[in-house]
């Protein structure tokens, strides 16, 4: 009997002096018959937020003024760029004293202009048969047809006479320069730096011996994106003078000097050249 009660004394003793044990956390079971919610981490207003793309970060070879507004002209279906009112710069660009100023060029001046529209290539082949069916461009183009072409060999009357067709008119060689050079003082469309590769000028570098489809040089585009005001055609204008008057940009057989934007060619109003177009203009 006193064994008995010596080890129910122990057993106590050593059940009090034992360390308590910790709580435990009750398991519980997860239940997959209910969806997972998971809270998204926060995002502030300013992360929201997307930057916009700008025409610099779609491409370095986009002018901010190349997507100007735009009309599509109703009677010839050709689109037409908008030119803004305000002052562009007219002739040559300042020239150093011991140069002299080429004949063919007025010293410069900055002009105010009203707001135009101008034709964004030059007239086509195509365009051109819709006013006078007959017109035919093969012996300009080697003897093949080449519609997007310019209309070639133009009288300065067939040019008039096309522009008031289609509810328009020639630009005055004012407009012309503003169109080719923007608000910049560029000497040719794309900058002051003569680039053959650009226009469709004479020489092989251009890919072209005669003639090329209008806009085959969106490299020699003007800062509103107007296309081939250098090179390819030479483009009629109107001027006061009723014995002459003015074409501008050059053709395929022009130099680098005569596809400057200044240069100003005066021939008689009727002749008919194979490098003479034109393109037209709207107030």
């Amino acid at each position: 009997m006193r064994l008995i009660v010596t080890f129910i004394f122990i057993f106590v003793w050593v059940s009090a002096c034992a360390p308590a044990k910790k709580h435990q956390k009750k398991y519980v079971k997860p239940d997959y018959s209910k969806p997972y919610n998971k809270k998204s981490p926060q995002i502030s207003i300013r992360d929201k937020k997307k930057k916009p793309h700008t025409l610099k970060s779609l491409s370095p070879f986009i002018s901010k003024n190349s997507l100007a507004p735009t009309i599509l002209n109703e009677k010839d279906q050709t689109l037409m760029i908008l030119i803004d009112q305000g002052k562009y710069l007219f002739g040559a660009k300042k020239i150093p004293a011991r140069k002299a100023i080429h004949p063919n060029e007025q010293n410069s001046q900055f002009v105010m202009l009203s707001a135009f529209y101008i034709d964004r290539t030059e007239t086509t082949v195509a365009n051109f048969k819709k006013f006078q069916p007959r017109y035919n461009e093969k012996p300009y183009t080697d003897g093949k047809p080449c519609p997007q072409c310019p209309a070639m060999g133009i009288e300065w009357n067939q040019a008039y006479k096309y522009c008031k067709w289609a509810g328009k008119r020639l630009p005055n060689e004012l407009e012309w320069e503003a169109a080719a050079r923007g608000n910049s003082t560029f000497t040719w469309p794309w900058g002051n730096d003569y680039l053959p590769q650009n226009a469709n000028t004479f020489g092989k570098e251009d890919g072209h011996l005669f003639a090329a489809p209008v806009a085959s040089f969106p490299m020699g585009a003007s800062p509103f994106g107007v296309m081939d005001m250098s090179g390819n055609v030479w483009e009629w204008v109107k001027t006061e003078s009723k014995s002459s008057h003015i074409v501008k940009g050059g053709g395929w057989t022009s130099d680098k000097n005569q596809s400057k934007i200044s240069f100003r060619n005066s021939v008689d109003v009727k002749l008919k050249n194979p490098t003479f177009g034109f393109r037209c203009a709207r107030s």
